[in-house]
């Protein structure tokens, strides 16, 4: 990177990239990565004007790349960025040690390039083996690294004393909050009381849910990690939403999030990221499979494409004829 990443770089609208893929593959299982149509979805991107890019998250098929495709994506995002946003490299594992090796590597590619880095999942490690692994990252590759909280994909969660704690690491600049922070109960608790605790520390507080980026915004969070921002005329309305915030017009953001509840419902449509493949014309890779594939599948992409023609015209030129 071409600068040092700190926390103040989270803010705003980063975007988890979808990786598109190549229909060389029929059975799904060693696809190639589209680049040339990625390089074109991140122009798109780069010219609305959001904040940064995240390759090789959960959106990014991260659980079935292969080690080789993760790393030459991320390069690639690197190179085709060429310093005009911010990137975050996705980078997690439920190994401590696979997680050291990619993230190794990654600072090869780039040194000083961030991280994305995930909980422990099926091994659902306890908070002290949280904490060490996060730390230990940081340690063997002096990497700056954004903690990602979902237990709903991870069946683990990291406690607010565990983030607090690990925010005070001066390498470990951020959090992914991927939880419903919006209604009262637990996990907005522990949400407040961490964008509290950290207020003096260089560590910022983002969210990984869609549908409540104000919310995060008036909690005091910086910005969102964002799977439908793909979707360039969804990201107009994630920066509406920042930048009303920022001047201080909170009932503006709250309306464009309230504009963004069509986008966010298709993305998530189903699992994600079988809606964004099917909005841009990509296969994925087995276990998943292609949203004309599921239960309904081709009634609702029709619907999803006669949504888009209205409300995501730009998503028409991925569609073959």
């Amino acid at each position: 990177m071409s600068s040092e990443f700190r926390s103040a770089d989270l803010a705003g609208v980063h975007v988890a990239l979808l990786t598109p893929l190549k229909d060389d593959c029929p059975k799904q299982l060693r696809n190639s990565i589209d680049l040339e149509k990625a390089g074109e979805m991140i122009d798109d991107l780069i010219e609305i004007g959001v904040d940064g890019l995240v390759p090789i998250g959960t959106t990014g098929q991260s659980p079935t790349v292969t080690p080789k495709q993760h790393l030459e994506f991320v390069r690639f995002v690197i190179e085709r960025v060429d310093g005009r946003v911010k990137v975050i490299a996705g980078a997690g594992s439920n190994c401590t040690r696979e997680s050291v090796d990619m993230v190794g590597e990654i600072q090869k590619i780039a040194p000083g390039t961030p991280c994305l880095c995930v909980t422990g999942y099926y091994n659902n490690p306890p908070q002290a083996g949280l904490r060490a692994h996060f730390l230990t990252i940081v340690e063997e590759t002096g990497a700056p690294l954004v903690l990602y909280n979902i237990p709903s994909r991870t069946a683990s969660y990291l406690e607010p004393e565990t983030i607090v704690s690990l925010a005070s690491h001066p390498r470990i600049i951020g959090l992914k909050q991927g939880v419903n922070f919006r209604d009262s109960g637990k996990h907005r608790d522990d949400t407040l009381r961490v964008i509290r605790e950290t207020a003096s520390l260089d560590f910022s507080v983002v969210s990984g849910e869609d549908s409540y980026v104000s919310d995060i915004l008036e909690m005091g969070g910086k910005g969102v990690i964002t799977a439908s921002g793909n979707i360039p005329e969804a990201a107009r309305l994630f920066l509406e939403i920042c930048r009303s915030h920022a001047s201080g017009d909170v009932a503006a953001a709250r309306r464009a999030q309230e504009r963004l509840v069509p986008f966010i419902r298709w993305v998530f449509a189903r699992k994600s990221p079988i809606p964004l493949s099917s909005m841009f014309g990509s296969p994925v890779f087995l276990p998943l499979v292609a949203m004309d594939a599921t239960e309904d599948g081709p009634e609702a992409v029709k619907a999803m494409r006669e949504w888009a023609r209205r409300e995501a015209p730009s998503l028409q030129k991925w569609w073959a004829v």
